[in-house]
């Protein structure tokens, strides 16, 4: 018989390698074998807890971590947290070959950052679309609403992110856009802080973003 991690680790890579505990619940019992124990979702609980290194309870192997901080019920797995694809011209040009390169916008993929994209599995919260690349991987990019440094010294919190494509984090960066909790796709385990999206509002739309 299979181990509960084994299982576990079965039912989120089913769900798309995250998974709220109502959700992971449901998919465990599917794959789990056997009669259930009565306290079937505290030993889940429990094997989670004692597989993340984000856990006080830490003593396996690492495999899962908190979307959005223990607490909130929402995990995925290490081994789906991909790190975003690299672009084709990061690379600086070989010696002895020297140009001028000016850098307008930066993309802070923190890990924050990347828990919150494989949530929402690189789809844009504004127009729910998504870029796929050549070898089927998807991309999008994180935003910051209250940017990160200065002079906005926004914090790298889960509320102060949303998951956009492209053109509407070079929208938003330079604001161009109003952002507005209505038209914002949601998602259980993410919420938007609404303080930070006021903040955007009335100290980066039509001021020339970042």
């Amino acid at each position: 018989m299979s181990t509960w991690l084994d299982d576990i680790s079965l039912a989120l890579a089913n769900l798309g390698g995250i998974a709220h505990y109502d959700t992971l619940y449901l998919e465990v019992k599917k794959v789990r074998s056997g009669t259930l124990p009565g306290s079937w979702k505290q030993i889940i609980q429990r094997t989670i807890q004692d597989h993340s290194s984000d856990s006080d309870g830490f003593r396996g192997n690492n495999v899962f971590y908190p979307v959005k901080g223990i607490g909130s019920g929402v995990w995925g797995l290490r081994s789906h947290l991909l790190p975003t694809p690299a672009a084709s011209d990061i690379e600086p040009p070989s010696a002895p070959d020297r140009l001028l390169i000016e850098t307008y916008r930066v993309l802070r993929d923190t890990e924050l950052a990347r828990k919150i994209k494989a949530l929402h599995k690189n789809i844009c919260q504004l127009c729910g679309q998504t870029v796929t690349l050549r070898d089927g991987e998807t991309y999008a990019e994180a935003h910051h609403i209250k940017p990160l440094g200065n002079p906005h010294n926004g914090p790298d919190v889960a509320e102060n992110i949303v998951v956009l494509c492209p053109n509407h984090h070079v929208m938003l960066d330079y604001g161009a856009i109003p952002l507005e909790a209505k038209n914002l796709r949601s998602i259980q385990g993410h919420v938007i802080g609404s303080a930070y999206i006021a903040y955007h509002n009335e100290h980066v739309l039509n001021r020339g973003g970042l």
